[in-house]
């Protein structure tokens, strides 16, 4: 009885705190921009950008860039690059930034590299597979 009720009271735990952060990141989190580019040889790219408050009270603004990557119509590779801005009602400072990224069978990731400057979030990095091309993200607040 005893394992039943703790298993119960951790379900509902973790379905409380799991469902409000995904409520809310699907809410704030508005796409901006989108554009399509050809980075290689057969290689395009699909970059969409999104943005988002992340907390209505306070002048921090979060956003990421997702950059989908395709090979022969293919989809080969993702790269997301996220940052989080303060804002002090004249300039815009990057607080943090990070990335993820996934790549098919058969491609790589290398040498991956994130930095800011400013209100600017940077990734660079490489992919490699039949094809080898540069990867560049950037993301400013504004």
């Amino acid at each position: 009885m005893k394992k039943i009720l703790i298993s119960l009271l951790a379900c509902l735990v973790f379905c409380g705190v799991t469902v409000p952060c995904y409520a809310e990141t699907a809410v704030n989190q508005q796409p901006v921009a989108s554009y399509i580019e050809t980075v290689a040889e057969g290689v395009t790219c699909v970059t969409t950008i999104y943005e988002g408050n992340t907390m209505t009270r306070s002048a921090t603004q979060q956003g990421y860039v997702n950059k989908d990557y395709y090979y022969e119509k293919e989809r080969i590779a993702t790269v997301v690059l996220n940052a989080v801005f303060s804002y002090d009602g004249s300039t815009a400072t990057l607080v943090t930034a990070g990335a993820d990224h996934s790549v098919a069978p058969g491609w790589s990731y290398s040498g991956q590299s994130i930095w800011g400057t400013g209100a600017t979030a940077h990734l660079s990095a490489t992919i490699s597979g039949p094809v080898t091309f540069p990867v560049s993200l950037s993301l400013t607040c504004s």
